[in-house]
């Protein structure tokens, strides 16, 4: 009997020492780590004009092409990893570059009910800090740089 009391206690004692140490204090908002990621677009300037024909041409591409646009005096190459018609007058196309490993562009093509189209898209690199943003300005669409940390929850 008194070894079943020294073996209860030890159980005990070990399920509480393996409890208190399993914790651990939650993160607060001021003690959250800065990392400090390379930027791969940092050789970008903060707005880049986009060829709408070029973006709007993707979408008669096939999986596995070969897909290059302008971004300045930069080249985005890749490749057409994923084309998915979402719903009616909805066409997304996943691009996997080349030029920048890591980085995926996302384009959608929105087709309204008047026939008009519009773009929308990003390309994002986990290692970077920014993102480019596909934004329309007055007819005319740019790609435009943001910090990550606004659009994209990690």
């Amino acid at each position: 009997m008194k070894n079943l009391y020294a073996v209860g206690l030890l159980v005990a004692c070990i399920f509480a020492f393996q409890s208190i140490t399993a914790q651990q204090q939650p993160i607060t908002w001021n003690q959250q780590p800065v990392l400090s990621k390379a930027t791969s677009f940092g050789q970008l300037p903060a707005k880049l004009e986009c060829n709408f024909s070029t973006i709007k041409g993707l979408s008669a591409r096939r999986i596995s092409d070969k897909v290059v646009l302008e971004l300045g005096n930069f080249e985005f190459s890749g490749e057409l990893v994923e084309k998915v018609q979402a719903s009616r007058g909805v066409m997304n196309m996943n691009i996997r570059s080349f030029s920048i490993p890591g980085a995926l562009c996302t384009v959608s093509i929105i087709t309204q009910d008047d026939n008009t189209q519009k773009l929308v898209g990003r390309i994002v690199n986990p290692r970077s800090d920014e993102v480019l943003v596909l934004t329309e300005e007055n007819n005319r669409y740019f790609w435009v740089k943001k910090l990550k940390q606004y659009l994209l929850v990690e």
